[in-house]
């Protein structure tokens, strides 16, 4: 993108502000220009927690602060972003954040600069450091975006943008599937956005790659936020240096669009504290090698040697004027005018439904242990206590000794009591009293125990006994004294199904258990494996409650082993079985991408030790095309040129062409030299 803004005019003193931004938090600086040099005064780290559309008032508050610690007024802007924030095709900032940013430069009377994609100074800061082209994985992480970078001698090979999810390794290997067969991966992997970054540098050290990615295990280094700002100053001064009227090479926008902005990287946050003068060299590598820039920058070498030349020979300089400009063009025409063509082809649709069994897939499982506990409370319910206790009078009226065994039941209102041991009885006699006759029942002393445990059996004396169903006009007894002793109380114990309730709530935690975590935590390896996940079977092993059944516990423990067995196929040879299946279903002249190929397991079955999946297939053969006759004929030719030879040629339903650079003459036309031509074939 073309930036005005620079001019010949002295820069010597000038302050400007940085504005890094992230998804959700940015940073804030202010440099100076010092002889040549630029000195970073100050910065402040800052959050915009309710969206984009609130950034404009954090930045203001982080300006208010930095202006009053650094005592400085500052106007022109320079951005620094992310390259998630950029549209891979037109190089421009994103439209939902380009408008918010123009409405912050807009609240806050700020000129804005331009903006700077932070992994090119990432890469030239490590070139400059080690004076070396540089050849490595460069991998720029935000909160949910990455971007890769494949640089071989200097040079970006392949770049790509995608969603970050929680796993670090499933998102590089959706990307590496782009490039598998095409290049081998650097085994130099480098990490950056001013985090902690320490256990995704573990992930990518300790997974098991495939060796058609990285020949070697990959080394990873982490740049930290020092070193981020050292280059992103560094761009910027190299660029103020020059006096350049270019620090993005882009399509020259209208006036009041001269913005295009994508970041990343943690300051952090600083309180009141003396401004921090960090000095860096100004000589630091370009940002990127721009064609307007290029052709720009020959008006001032050819100027000069006009001046010079007039005096010796108007047609020399002509000459001269003439090879310079010829040897631009062949230089941007072999190093710079690219072209994506994506030919729409027609296609033969392919849906189908197929049940494949576990002889003609090879489906294999493996076991998955775990450890797992469980604690809920306990259920059951007990009454322990004691039985009261006394002694009783039997009284015996009958003419004959009465025998009464152990255990014979004595009853006082609705308490019952048992005789401790058997008690004989004599029989009553007649005494003469005062010249009466009076019958006398025969005594003795019994100790009882109550049949129920509680205190309500704690009787007092002189309670009168029936025994059993005897009348109790010829057998009764008293009591000349209380009873005591008895007592009751309520405990908790388990149950058997206390043990039950646990082992299937153990049973659901292991179902829940994530397999991915599982097959990561390193117990088994399963290589581009595809788990069938609705044959997954999960048993309890070794288990051990830590109470028995019946015993007196509030709570009651399980610890198990939780044994999974994981049922998978390996995903190449799925693919294989399918296109086999759908090619006698092609019509003549079509060809069946893998990556046109997609099924779905509706139902999985096992039955007597056999698998069969029923499957749902979805594909799309294209037409079969010479794509080296193609690219041969669409070389050299404008737009409707193209889109005329391949309708015609070729059958093609339609196209999309993109032309780079955006100059004239050179947008207009596709590229003379083959590989500069990108072809990609799809349908509609």
């Amino acid at each position: 993108m073309n930036f005005p803004f620079f001019s010949k005019k002295t820069t010597e003193g000038k302050t400007y502000l940085g504005i890094y931004l992230k998804e959700k938090e940015g940073i804030a600086f202010v440099m100076r220009m010092d002889r040549s040099r630029i000195i970073l005064l100050d910065q402040e780290k800052f959050t915009y927690l309710n969206g984009w559309e609130y950034i404009s008032e954090a930045v203001n508050q982080v300006i208010v602060n930095l202006e009053q610690r650094t005592k400085t007024k500052v106007q022109e802007a320079i951005f620094f972003l992310y390259s998630h924030f950029i549209d891979e095709k037109t190089k421009e900032i994103n439209k939902a954040y380009l408008n918010q940013i123009k409405q912050l430069v807009k609240n806050l009377n700020l000129k804005a600069l331009g903006y700077i994609e932070c992994y090119e100074a990432i890469v030239h800061f490590i070139e400059k450091k080690e004076n070396l082209p540089l050849t490595a994985l460069l991998i720029e992480l935000d909160h949910s975006n990455l971007s890769i970078f494949v640089y071989q001698r200097g040079g970006l090979i392949f770049n790509k943008v995608l969603a970050h999810t929680d796993n670090l390794i499933d998102d590089l290997m959706t990307s590496f599937s782009q490039i598998k067969g095409k290049f081998l991966l650097p085994s130099r992997i480098i990490l950056y956005n001013s985090g902690d970054l320490d256990n995704a540098a573990t992930d990518i050290v300790t997974y098991r790659w495939s060796e058609e990615v990285f020949v070697q295990l990959p080394r990873v280094e982490i740049i930290n936020e020092p070193e981020i700002m050292q280059g992103l100053l560094g761009v910027f001064a190299e660029q103020i240096n020059k006096n350049a009227g270019v620090i993005k090479a882009t399509e020259t926008p209208k006036k009041e669009e001269i913005m295009g902005f994508v970041i990343g990287g943690d300051v952090e946050s600083k309180g009141e504290r003396e401004p921090v003068q960090t000095i860096l060299p100004a000589t630091f590598p370009a940002v990127k090698f721009a064609p307007a820039k290029f052709f720009s920058s020959l008006k001032n070498p050819i100027s000069e040697a006009v001046k010079t030349l007039t005096t010796i020979n108007i047609r020399w300089t002509v000459i001269l004027g003439i090879v310079l400009i010829s040897g631009g063009l062949l230089i941007n025409e072999y190093f710079f005018h690219k072209a994506e063509l994506i030919v729409y082809l027609p296609f033969q649709s392919l849906k189908n439904e197929l049940t494949i069994d576990s002889q003609g897939l090879k489906i294999e499982q493996v076991k998955l242990t775990g450890e797992l506990k469980e604690l809920k409370a306990t259920t059951g319910k007990k009454e322990i206590g004691e039985k009261a206790r006394g002694t009783v009078t039997i009284h015996n009226f009958e003419d004959n000794e009465k025998n009464f065994p152990k255990g014979t039941v004595l009853e006082t209102g609705d308490l019952k009591y048992s005789l401790d041991q058997e008690v004989k009885v004599a029989s009553a006699s007649v005494i003469t009293i005062e010249g009466g006759l009076v019958k006398q029942p025969g005594k003795v002393k019994a100790s009882l125990t109550a049949e129920e445990i509680g205190s309500e059996a704690n009787i007092t004396g002189g309670k009168k006994f029936k025994i059993e169903s005897l009348p109790d006009t010829l057998y009764f007894a008293l009591n000349d004294s209380s009873f005591s002793g008895g007592s009751k109380k309520e405990i908790k114990t388990v149950t058997g199904k206390d043990q039950a309730d646990l082992r299937t709530s153990l049973l659901d935690q292991a179902k829940k258990q994530d397999l991915d975590e599982l097959i990561k935590s390193g117990q088994v390896q399963i290589k581009e494996g595809k788990i069938i996940r609705t044959l997954t079977e999960v048993e309890l092993a070794e288990e051990k409650f830590d109470r028995e059944l019946g015993e007196e516990a509030d709570k009651l423990n399980l610890s198990a082993q939780a044994v999974t067995t994981v049922y998978y196929f390996q995903e190449r040879n799925m693919l294989r079985i399918l296109e086999k299946e759908l090619s006698g279903k092609m019509k003549k002249g079509y060809n069946l991408q893998l990556e046109n190929l997609s099924y779905s397991i509706k139902k999985a079955e096992k039955k007597n030790g056999e698998i069969s999946l029923l499957l749902a297939i979805d594909a799309r053969a294209l037409k079969n095309i010479d794509k080296v006759k193609l690219l041969s004929q669409v070389r050299g030719r404008n737009k409707d040129t193209v889109e005329r030879l391949i309708k015609n040629n070729f059958a093609a339903e339609g196209m999309k062409l993109d032309i780079a650079p955006k100059l004239p003459l050179f947008q207009s036309f596709t590229p003379w030299i083959g590989k500069n031509i990108s072809l990609e074939i799809s349908s509609l």
